[in-house]
């Protein structure tokens, strides 16, 4: 609004443009949303989302990176809370929020690999438990001495038959977990990518689910060293992380093995 006694603002330059359209822009949109049912139907949604103080972003570029990832998680909280409010699932009010928002890889990397990875069973136990943001997850693959490399990663996950569990281990520096989304500070579970090693036979690179987190305190658990990686050039509203692992023990059963198959005392398919 302008202020007392000033001129009002003058139009954008861009309406002329818009006016010599040789379509109808109304229609043009309901062909992009898929009908006008369906553009009505987001304009609502959004409305709701731009009237919520939550997600304001008029100071969004003078905050720091702790603070717009606090802002984020904030939005995030909001749309989960609005998504049960309303009736609405998540994914249908995330496409209305035009912002960064702080645990995206939830739904987008997590979420997804389980379904893609783990079995029919595994999925049964820990699909509930990411719906209903209990177990808050990433996607840890990268290292600091290997981006898209998978065969270069040094991560290990050592079968012990003799307590039927899985020690996952970073032997050096550039094994470290380097820049997973959500591993900074959000996570409480990691999908780990690493070596799987039994007896004398490296089996390649598998996929593990590993907490780092514990789930009342949030604090790390022993053996897991990991925080946020820092500011960005960019996305700085996303706790891009780092983790190490220091012999940490997982149940064999946390394998993912919809592809591959690690059966009590070592049988491997």
């Amino acid at each position: 609004m302008a202020a007392l006694g000033s001129p009002p603002l003058a139009a954008s330059p861009l309406d002329g443009e818009r006016a010599r359209a040789s379509f109808d822009v109304r229609q043009l949109t309901h062909l992009l949303d898929g009908g006008p049912l369906r553009t009505e139907h987001r304009e609502r949604l959004e409305a709701i989302v731009e009237a919520d103080p939550v997600f304001a972003n008029a100071d969004v570029h003078v905050l720091g990176h702790p603070e717009r990832y606090r802002r984020a998680m904030q939005k995030q909280r909001r749309l989960v809370e609005m998504s049960r409010e309303l009736g609405v699932p998540e994914q249908a009010l995330r496409a209305v929020v035009h912002d960064e928002l702080g645990t995206d890889l939830q739904r987008l990397m997590f979420i997804p690999n389980i379904r893609a990875t783990f079995s029919d069973e595994q999925q049964a136990h820990w699909l509930p438990k990411a719906e209903a943001w209990e177990v808050i997850g990433c996607y840890a693959q990268t290292e600091l001495g290997h981006g898209s490399n998978i065969r270069g990663l040094e991560t290990t996950a050592t079968y012990l038959p003799g307590t039927d569990e899985i020690e996952l281990h970073s032997p050096t520096v550039t094994s470290t977990k380097w820049w997973p989304g959500a591993l900074g500070r959000t996570a409480n579970h990691a999908i780990v990518y690493a070596r799987l090693l039994v007896g004398d036979r490296d089996l390649g690179i598998h996929n593990f689910m590993v907490q780092i987190r514990d789930l009342d305190s949030h604090r790390p658990l022993p053996g897991v060293v990991v925080g946020d990686i820092g500011p960005k050039i960019g996305y700085n509203s996303q706790d891009n992380g780092f983790v190490r692992l220091d012999r940490v023990r997982i149940p064999r059963t946390n394998m993912a093995m919809r592809g591959a198959t690690l059966r009590q005392g070592g049988e491997y398919e």
